[in-house]
């Protein structure tokens, strides 16, 4: 009601009560926000200490920018598998069969074009199609069949790598001197020494800092105004910059990233979009985390669960061509070894500057600090095959520690 005397109306006045209470409700806010920040980066803060230790152990026979983009470039497989392991693991399925259609596709890529001598793009063109025909399979038979995804995916796995064996006969395929041979485009595209333009290596990297401020908003502290948040994230962009240029020598690793590595990156990047950004990814995500409820919201979930496999079947083809540009023959078994990496690289991602959740850029951060981490104990002295036991035991470590922190939440 207005004042007779003055006729303004009196504003009304928040109680000492009501203040304390937002100003409290802002601080718990806060307090979450850096709990959140600490936890989500708190695997990679471990990593990067044990990097420092192999540092100061190994001194410039780990820190070499070259080498350690060696070691990146020699896995593109493994961290591809990682990708097509990931994309089923999102609505909560598991796909032990890329493995072996990763054997299969190598074997095929180099047999039908060595052997055969049919042109390449047809190679290549039967090759995605064998990936996709493998995920067509795997889910029928989880979606339709109702056939657990371990009993289904391990059988359909099985089933790849015997045909390659039947193929190859139990050798090696590669070519002969006097016979057909792989495009010689091919092997330069899988050689170290061919490297990707620079520009286009910083412009991926500037595309990666614009996203990561515009990020950043996720964790706004409610209480903070506009101002301060950007300046918050500008100060902070700068430091990492800063520590990127003039500790880690970014310009140096950006003159050194092959094309192999560049396609694995440009993958990653398409694969990024598709879960984060389109309808296809939201769905999985909402069918990994309550698949009655997304039923229940409308969402088709066999026919999308059944594209995940597909897509994971492509990507394990995908990374079979890649493993046939890097060797120039094929081996048995030759990817069989990949599975346990790639799963380590895809369990990583829900530590690795995520809150739980499976993430794109952490698989392919994860299985690198992996490899980094393996290639730095065999610098020391360790035997090559205990890299497997180092896989095993980030494996279950990420698991358990994923669990953990959603436990605790």
């Amino acid at each position: 009601m207005a004042n007779p005397a003055t006729g303004t109306t009196p504003q009304a006045t928040e109680s000492p009560e009501g203040t304390e209470a937002r100003t409290s409700a802002a601080a718990l806010q806060a307090r979450l926000v850096r709990r959140k920040l600490v936890e989500n980066s708190i695997t990679v803060i471990v990593f990067l200490g044990l990097f420092a230790v192999f540092g100061l152990w190994l001194g410039d026979r780990f820190l070499n920018a070259d080498a350690r983009l060696l070691d990146v470039h020699q896995s593109v497989p493994i961290l591809l598998l990682g990708l097509a392991v990931l994309v089923t693991l999102v609505p909560g399925m598991f796909d032990l069969s890329v493995a072996g259609v990763a054997t299969l596709s190598c074997f095929l890529v180099v047999g039908l074009t060595v052997r055969e001598g049919w042109p390449f793009p047809i190679v290549l063109l039967i090759v995605l199609g064998v990936g996709v025909l493998t995920g067509l399979i795997n889910g029928f038979l989880v979606e339709r069949l109702r056939v657990n995804s371990f009993i289904a995916t391990l059988g359909t796995g099985g089933v790849c790598a015997g045909i390659s064996a039947v193929y190859s006969g139990g050798t090696f395929v590669g070519p002969q001197p006097a016979g057909p041979q792989l495009p010689s485009w091919f092997g330069s595209f899988a050689a170290f020494s061919q490297k990707a333009p620079s520009w286009m290596i910083a412009l991926g990297v500037l595309v990666a800092g614009v996203t990561m401020f515009f990020g950043l908003d996720r964790v706004r502290p409610v209480s903070w105004g506009r101002n301060r948040w950007l300046t918050t994230k500008a100060v902070l962009l700068v430091v990492i910059a800063a520590v990127l240029v003039f500790v880690f020598g970014l310009a140096d690793w950006i003159s050194a990233v092959s094309w192999l590595i560049f396609f694995l990156l440009l993958t990653a990047l398409v694969i990024w979009v598709l879960l984060q950004h389109t309808t296809f990814g939201r769905h999985l995500q909402a069918i990994g985390s309550n698949r009655s409820a997304a039923l229940l919201a409308g969402v088709k979930v066999q026919r999308q669960v059944m594209k995940s496999f597909v897509l994971g079947g492509t990507l394990a083809s995908v990374s079979g061509i890649a493993l046939a540009a890097s060797q120039g023959t094929a081996a048995p078994d030759s990817a069989a070894s990949f599975l346990l990496p790639a799963f380590a690289a895809a369990f990583l991602s829900t530590v690795v500057l995520s809150d739980g959740r499976f993430t794109v850029p952490g698989t392919i951060i994860g299985g690198v600090f992996v490899v980094w981490v393996g290639l730095a104990l065999i610098l020391g002295g360790l035997h090559p095959t205990w890299v497997a036991v180092v896989n095993g035991v980030v494996l279950v470590g990420a698991v358990a520690l994923s669990t953990a922190m959603r436990s605790h939440r």
